[in-house]
């Protein structure tokens, strides 16, 4: 038996069949390098589709991956073996053997992966043959312990795991790089909220409220905020359509009432403001993505196509998790615990992705589903409205809502009977920092 005999073809042909039916199956295989195929036309044109949709290129047809092979004097002789036709054949027979799921697809990766170790580990070892072989060859444990080592932390499933002194410095210059008129991370707008929490990478950031009591208003002004700090910013909606989004966008930034937005009883001065504000948000770097049923594999492929088509991705907002049978956006709370860690710690830890985002709570001030979220949330606020009796004890410059910080893994958190004050303007999609009440203190 000879290493070359050491493959799964069954396998590359069926990962080589998905990606070019569905190209942002890659996202999902980063650890799977070209070189790692056995068939060198595979290891092409499974670099030629990773690259198309890396571009955010959806359609993968002959002339695609031809154009992205030509790109560089390394990969354009391919194109001579690779040719027009031999990928239009391919693309026929991909119809018919292109896996479905993401589990599936990522079996057939598996199995490539551990063909690719076991050629490259055989090779290693006949290096190390070569070694015992020469009875000159000096140090030969020291060599052969290198020789092993190398192979084997290439395929490891983590990431180098260096000591401790080598990391510090790194992380005191991040802390550092963190640092920012007397806040850590990037500030909300509201200056008493910072005072507990910021937007931090790798950090997941929730305010919950009840049914419509103005969650998805807040997080549309925490994200124009964002723009406005030359922040990129991903906004996942589950609730409006990109269409009514965009008239709440406008609402906000004209300060024109929103029925009189979206019914055109505006002035002439007035539709100057509204295209002011058009032409801002076009140099903003916002995306607005519209999915009325969260599902981890569309959410993490439009994430990774945002970050690599867009230059990265600074704040992911979510609006909002939740769980349901009756047509909410997931349909157990078992999928909710795994939507809202995928966002925790593959998307903000992994990624190095700011996320906040709403969900749900109850009457008595708690979140809803509170054990699939509590336990990944890095700090969850409660947005409520402030009673008839709060208001005219705090008085009326005091707003109309209370933002209270119930959990914070990263700094202070508030007893109960604390809270920020905050007034909504709900005509004009506006939130904002009222004057904060002066609490009494019992003798």
């Amino acid at each position: 038996m000879n290493v070359c005999d050491i493959k799964n073809i069954e396998s590359e042909a069926g990962i080589i069949a998905s990606i070019v039916m569905k190209p942002e199956l890659t996202f999902y295989s980063e650890q799977l390098k070209p070189n790692h195929f056995s068939d060198s036309q595979n290891a092409y044109i499974y670099y030629a589709v990773r690259e198309l949709a890396k571009r955010g290129i959806k359609k993968v047809d002959a002339y695609n991956i031809t154009n992205i092979l030509n790109m560089k004097e390394a990969t354009k002789k391919q194109t001579e073996v690779i040719t027009i036709q031999a990928l239009n054949d391919l693309i026929e027979i991909a119809k018919d053997i292109a896996r479905e799921s993401v589990e599936e697809y990522k079996m057939l990766v598996t199995n490539v992966l551990d063909a690719a170790f076991r050629r490259d580990t055989y090779n290693k070892l006949v290096e190390c043959e070569r070694l015992c072989f020469n009875s000159s060859e000096a140090g030969i444990e020291q060599k052969i312990y290198s020789v092993i080592d190398d192979v084997m932390t290439s395929y490891a499933s983590t990431d180098d795991i260096p000591p401790y002194s080598e990391k510090i410095d790194d992380c005191w210059k991040e802390i550092q790089n963190r640092q920012s008129t007397g806040y850590s991370g990037i500030p909300f707008k509201f200056k008493t909220l910072n005072e507990y929490v910021t937007i931090e990478k790798g950090e997941l950031v929730i305010f919950a409220a009840e049914a419509k009591q103005g969650k998805s208003m807040f997080l549309l002004n925490c994200a124009i905020d964002l723009l406005k700090q030359n922040k990129s910013v991903l906004y996942l909606d589950s609730e409006l359509n990109t269409r009514l989004f965009t008239a709440r966008v406008l609402a906000h930034l004209s300060g024109i009432e929103y029925r009189r937005l979206v019914s055109g009883a505006y002035s002439e001065e007035e539709a100057e403001k509204i295209n002011k504000a058009i032409k801002w948000m076009k140099t903003r770097k916002f995306t607005h993505i519209y999915i009325p049923c969260f599902d981890l594999q569309s959410i993490y492929t439009a994430i990774k196509k945002v970050q690599h088509t867009q230059d990265g991705i600074d704040v992911l907002v979510v609006d909002y998790f939740k769980s349901s049978g009756d047509g909410d956006a997931w349909a157990s709370y078992a999928e909710l615990g795994r939507f809202v860690d995928m966002i925790k710690n593959q998307v903000a830890g992994e990624m190095g992705i700011a996320a906040i985002g709403a969900a749900q709570a109850t009457s008595t001030g708690k979140v809803a589903d509170s054990a699939k979220i509590g336990r990944n949330a890095s700090t969850i606020c409660i947005l409520q409205d402030k009673t008839p009796e709060e208001i005219e004890a705090d008085g009326v410059e005091c707003g109309n809502k209370k933002l209270r910080v119930v959990l914070n893994r990263n700094g202070a958190q508030q007893a109960p009977g604390e809270y920020i004050d905050m007034f909504f303007d709900g005509n004009h999609i506006m939130y904002s920092e009222a004057k904060q009440h002066i609490p009494e203190v019992p003798y």
